[in-house]
């Protein structure tokens, strides 16, 4: 596990991890660096090509690989587990003991023996919506929740956003719904036009995975509703969805850091594999940690305040 490993795997916390760990990545996405790299690092995902990792986290797979020297590879395996699975614990174990150095990223798996935990904390994701949401209906009202609902990092957003709500509220706020959406957008909408039919004084809805708010948004055109009669905050997708906080749709949209995802995560292995620094005189070799446990990357709130400023960046019109 020390400097002459040849390849190293990053499991996706959000995405899927092979069970097969010792099998090189198959039906491969993209591949960055030199083509003469003495070392591969692998991204393991089931949705390779969604667009959300498209156009962030392989930013930084590229830049990483090319800082580096090494070859970034981002693909699919032949035997996957559900993403954002709490399954995913026994298999970055077996990585584990089978010496290749993992870690995880987007959603954690703390149970799992991982190196490090790169990637968002999804608490703050739940805070960050609620403190939006109380902004935008401060006279209280009833409220809904939608997210992968059995995602370990989704029922980390859904508790921060409840505590925070509970917390603050004063009690003029209930919770009426969490409903799962299953990470797909018509979906999303299906659940929304549910909730608007059994609550038709439905003041705010909140949604934490990156199709939730496509869903939502969707559901509140195609009822007649106009922007800003129901509150909306909710997660990032692709660039053009910022477009909706500045027609009004949504209040607010918690954007991770998602470019340093894969770049982070690739450079901490690399550490671990070269940076020859000791845990109490232990090496990694002998059990030693030379690499932080969690790198917090933290979030950024795309409203109507700032969205000119971010949609210009990304080149939307």
């Amino acid at each position: 596990m020390g400097s002459m490993l040849k390849s190293t795997l990053i499991a996706l916390g959000m995405t899927a991890l092979a069970s097969a760990v010792t099998a090189p990545a198959r039906a491969q996405e993209s591949s960055f660096g030199p083509a003469d790299a003495k070392e591969t690092y692998y991204w393991i995902s089931n949705k390779a090509n969604l667009p959300l990792f498209v156009q962030y986290d392989y930013v930084g797979m590229k830049k990483i690989a090319e800082e580096l020297g090494v070859k970034a590879t981002g693909g699919r395996q032949v035997a996957v587990v559900g993403g954002w699975d709490p399954s995913l614990t026994e298999s970055v174990k077996k990585c584990i003991e089978q010496g290749v150095p993992t870690v995880v990223d987007d959603g954690d798996l703390p149970a799992s023996g991982r190196l490090a935990y790169i990637g968002t904390n999804w608490t703050q994701v739940g805070v960050a919506q609620a403190k939006k949401m109380m902004e935008k209906v401060p006279n209280g009202g009833k409220l809904a929740m939608m997210s992968i609902i059995n995602a370990g990092n989704m029922r980390e957003a859904v508790a921060g956003f409840k505590a925070y709500i509970e917390a603050n509220g004063g009690g003029k706020y209930n919770i009426v719904s969490n409903e799962d959406d299953g990470g797909d957008a018509q979906k999303a909408a299906q659940v929304t036009a549910a909730i608007l039919a059994a609550n038709p004084d439905i003041a705010g809805i909140a949604g934490f995975d990156s199709e939730s708010g496509a869903g939502i948004v969707t559901a509140l055109r195609e009822a007649g509703k106009n922007p800003g009669d129901i509150k909306v905050t909710a997660m990032e997708q692709t660039p053009d969805f910022f477009k909706t906080a500045k027609e009004g749709w949504v209040d607010g949209i918690v954007v991770q850091n998602r470019e340093l995802f894969i770049y982070y995560a690739v450079k901490i292995l690399h550490d671990y594999n070269h940076n020859g620094l000791k845990s109490a005189g232990l090496a990694a070799a002998d059990g030693g940690r030379p690499v932080p446990d969690t790198l917090d990357t933290g979030v950024l709130l795309v409203t109507k305040d700032n969205v000119d400023k971010v949609t210009a960046a990304l080149g939307v019109k």
